[in-house]
Parts: structure tokens; sequence; C-alpha cells
């Protein structure tokens, strides 16, 4: 939540200064609109999807990570992008149970593959020495990968590379709800990932309209089509009566999503979990 909560505070703070703005020329508001549009594509970060991890007493899973062995074999700039944000998420997946020695060990192919993509600012020096410095501190081996993540981001914003910052969050994206979803003793399926459909649906819209925005024409092809069974599998949760159905708790609330009262319907989230998995055995290429 720290990454995503930065974020809105940014915009909050444009939101702010637009008072302060009434005096600018037309070309000087148009710019401030589309920094506020690009504060709009604020997608969160694999450790903000993997932040319900614990509350639904997921086992730490590792075999079900990307191994950085397979990082070689990404080779086209989307594959290397995609591929850099699941390594995010595995890194994040890493650090939330942990285990430092493999939250540094994603650190290093992260490091070594945005190094070669430009993704960072000078700055990563002083973070790769910290991250050496702190490997018994999962704290700060957690506020590292904090500081690691916005880094990245705040490099493309400023570089005007929203179409790399599209393609890395579809990869951490991915590979957040895969380890949601598979790892041991998941009950994600049952009520804690059917409650939070929504959200991620949301962020599946906002990944969509990046892909639209900032893409090129063949990147937005592939993408577009890598994801059409995700998408058709979220509309169909959309349109199921889990979706559509509240139920009352017993202190009054509404449980938006909730499973219908009576009868039993088929589980939409069978759908989206295949298609989950589908998708990342495409791009992971084992």
């Amino acid at each position: 939540m720290k990454q995503f909560s930065a974020m809105k505070q940014t915009t909050v703070a444009l939101l702010m200064m637009m008072g302060s703005w009434v005096t600018t020329t037309a070309q000087d508001i148009a710019v401030s609109q589309e920094e506020m549009v690009v504060e709009y594509y604020a997608v969160p970060s694999p450790e903000e999807i993997l932040s319900y991890i614990h509350n639904n007493k997921i086992t730490y899973t590792p075999k079900l990570m990307n191994s950085p062995a397979n990082s070689d074999k990404y080779q086209t700039s989307k594959e290397r992008l995609v591929a850099f944000g699941m390594y995010l998420a595995d890194m994040a997946y890493a650090g939330s149970f942990e285990q430092s020695g493999t939250a540094l060990r994603y650190f290093e192919v992260t490091e070594r593959s945005g190094k070669s993509m430009n993704l960072f600012p000078a700055e990563i020096e002083g973070l790769v020495e910290r991250m050496l410095n702190n490997m018994n501190r999962i704290d700060s081996i957690n506020n590292i990968y904090d500081e690691l993540y916005l880094m990245v981001i705040a490099n493309l914003h400023d570089t005007d590379r929203f179409g790399e910052y599209a393609l890395i969050s579809a990869g951490g994206f991915i590979e957040a709800l895969y380890l949601a979803l598979n790892s041991s003793d998941s009950r994600l399926k049952e009520d804690g990932f059917r409650m939070r459909v929504w959200d991620q649906k949301m962020i599946l819209d906002q990944l969509k309209s990046m892909f639209n925005k900032y893409l090129n024409e063949t990147q937005k092809t592939q993408v577009m089509k890598d994801f059409e069974g995700v998408f058709t599998a979220f509309e169909e949760f959309a349109n199921s009566p889990q979706a559509t159905t509240s139920n009352k708790r017993n202190d009054g609330a509404m449980v938006l999503g909730a499973a219908p009262a009576k009868g039993k319907a088929i589980n939409p989230i069978e759908n989206i979990h295949q298609e989950i998995n589908l998708l990342r055995a495409k791009w992971v290429r084992e």
C-alpha cells in the first residue's frame, strides 16, 4: 500500500495545485491535464496485489516462482519487460514470507535486467549497496523493494515511457495473482479472492486502457491477444450471480459479491484461475 498511497498523494497534490494555475496558458493547462491522466494510471505494485496473502493464511510455495535462470530466455522488449514485472512480484512474494536470501536473488535479476533496459536512474547503485548490507533485516529488504519499485516507476514517468510501465505492471499483476491463487493452503478461490475480484477487475481495466493508449500497434496486438482469456473470465464473473448478489452479515453490513444464499451456482473464479495460469505459463516458457 505504500507505493499506491504515494501515487494517490501525488494525484491529490496535483489537484490542490489546480487552484494556482488559473493564470496559465492553454498549453500549460493541456500539459497539466496530461499529467493528471498519467497519475490516473497508478497501477498497484505486485506487493500490494499480494498484500492479502497472509490474511488468507497462504503457505509459502517457492516452486511457483519464476526461476531467475529463465531470465535469459526473454529476448524481445515486450518479453523482457513482462518478465521484469514478474520478477518484481516474486521478490515481493519472497520478502512477504521473510525469505531474505531468495529476495536477494530476485533483486539481483531485476537489477541486472533493469540496467540492461535502462529502467533505473543513477541512484540504483546506492540501493544495491544497501541491499547487500541488510541481508539479515527483512524489514530493510522490504523497504528496499518499495524504493526499487518507486524508483523504476518514477524514472519511467519522468521519461514518458508509459508503455514500458504498462508491460511491467501486466507482468507483476499476472504473477502476483498466480502466486496468490496457487500457493499451498490457498482459499482465495472460496472466499478472499472472490471478495477482491472487483479490485482486480479495476486494475485489469486500467491495464487495458494503458495498453490501448501507450503501446505500439505490434505490442498492443500481442498483449491484447495474450489477455483475451483473462479479460473474458473477469467479464463473466462481473455478469455472474455471485457478482450481482449481496448478503447481510450478522452485524447488518452488506457483503457485495457474496455467493447467493440459496441455490448453488458454478464458481466463475475457476475460469479466472484457469486463465491466469494459462497466461502465466505462456509468458514463463519453462
